[in-house]
């Protein structure tokens, strides 16, 4: 429901208004919480097409959540809730997407330390360490179809671990997948896991499988922030950046086709800041060399949220010379994603929602010769970052089918 008050009003859930229930979640998590008169709420904003209300909602804006903005398009903004009373005085319409993010975060940092362990791998998010646990156990399970290797390292010195799955086969077609740019996107690191995890677990019983990895040399970046991730974790679970210098890099914004253009920053606390120079980042140059030395021929890179599939460009309305392919290309992903689940995921080129320079879709497509997809994961928006655990396995089956469906569509 779209709002417009004329006072600030909390909009709260029942179970948040209980002082009672914040101190229950302070002492699960052995964290002194101070209780607040004010909230911060993840609010959606309904944006006119001359825009001219962007530079008063952004000007109230903790943080924006939209990857995609611009005229027309509805702002995905986080807002103290007195702010919300100024957004209504200026005539705007807008809806509380979540109600208080961080009563959120400790809710799912909560349920995660307290929850049963259970067989199942994909009932709850798991943090760098067990990321690469998985991966180490998958490589040593399957030696003959998998292996793991580091492309780099980070800035605080993690690993880049990378899953090299199939190109077993002469000719093989060399593909990309990878996750996790932005730290805040945990759904996007579990997918791109579970999606390595299925391929290689499930090679025996499913013939699609089969020949997908008996056709295709992939690899597998589930975690490409591995400093973010982990922070994101320990720290602050909405960061969005690396960690360059406390004020951290978009990774996103750090490739050299149009590096500094439109959607990008040269401000160092910015979320969507560029960094010094295109590639200055490590974990951006990692993937970068992954790519040519591979040569790899088709992409995906994950994201969330939205359930959006772009292509390029990114930074330019001029159409790609693939624009056709592309779209065909995509057609086919997204039918195929929709099939799994009743899930629709939005086609198009990414310009067409804002333009954007700096991106890994746009090198990969501009600078390394791939058909190179960007897919914006689970939700639409409702819940945004902290999507519930019961969503990881179905957004594994959509994010599957995607790849599946790309290989499949490019012979």
């Amino acid at each position: 429901m779209w709002h417009r008050l004329s006072s600030a009003v909390a909009h709260r859930p029942p179970w948040l208004a209980s002082q009672g229930a914040i101190a229950l979640v302070s002492s699960l998590i052995a964290v002194a919480v101070a209780v607040r008169e004010d909230d911060r709420s993840a609010t959606r904003v309904a944006i006119s097409v001359a825009c001219t209300d962007c530079a008063l909602v952004e000007s109230l804006a903790l943080d924006v959540w939209s990857e995609q903005r611009g005229p027309g398009l509805p702002l995905d903004v986080v807002v103290w809730d007195r702010d919300l009373a100024r957004l209504a005085d200026a005539g705007l319409s807008w809806q509380v997407l979540v109600p208080d993010i961080d009563e959120a975060a400790r809710a799912e940092l909560v349920r995660i330390q307290t929850r049963v362990q259970t067989a199942g791998w994909y009932d709850e998010y798991k943090d760098f360490r067990a990321i690469s646990a998985r991966l180490e156990e998958l490589a040593a399970a399957h030696p003959a179809r998998v292996s793991m290797h580091g492309i780099g390292s980070s800035l605080d010195g993690r690993p880049l671990w990378a899953l090299r799955i199939g190109g077993t086969t002469e000719g093989a077609t060399p593909m990309l997948v990878n996750g996790t740019q932005h730290a805040r996107e945990w759904i996007s690191a579990m997918v791109t896991t579970c999606v390595a995890d299925r391929l290689v677990t499930e090679y025996d019983t499913n013939p699609a499988i089969r020949q997908f990895v008996d056709t295709t040399e992939l690899w597998v970046v589930p975690v490409a922030n591995p400093d973010g991730y982990q922070y994101s974790w320990s720290t602050d679970r909405y960061w969005r950046k690396n960690r360059r210098d406390g004020h951290g890099v978009d990774l996103n914004r750090n490739f050299s086709v149009a590096w500094g253009d439109a959607g990008s920053s040269t401000r160092k606390r910015s979320e969507v800041y560029r960094g010094e120079y295109a590639f200055s980042e490590p974990e951006a140059a990692a993937l970068r060399d992954l790519a040519l030395r591979e040569q790899i021929a088709l992409h995906i890179d994950f994201h969330s949220y939205g359930q959006l599939l772009l292509y390029p460009w990114g930074y330019t309305a001029k159409p790609a010379p693939d624009r056709d392919r592309f779209a065909a290309l995509g057609d086919r992903m997204a039918s195929a994603m929709f099939a799994t689940h009743g899930t629709r995921y939005r086609l198009m080129s990414s310009v067409e929602l804002y333009p954007t320079g700096g991106t890994m879709t746009d090198w990969a497509y501009g600078a390394a010769n791939a058909l190179s997809y960007t897919i914006e994961l689970r939700p639409r928006g409702g819940r945004g970052f902290v999507l519930p655990p019961e969503e990881i396995e179905p957004t594994c089956d959509e994010g599957l089918a995607a790849v599946l469906a790309l290989r499949a569509a490019y012979n």
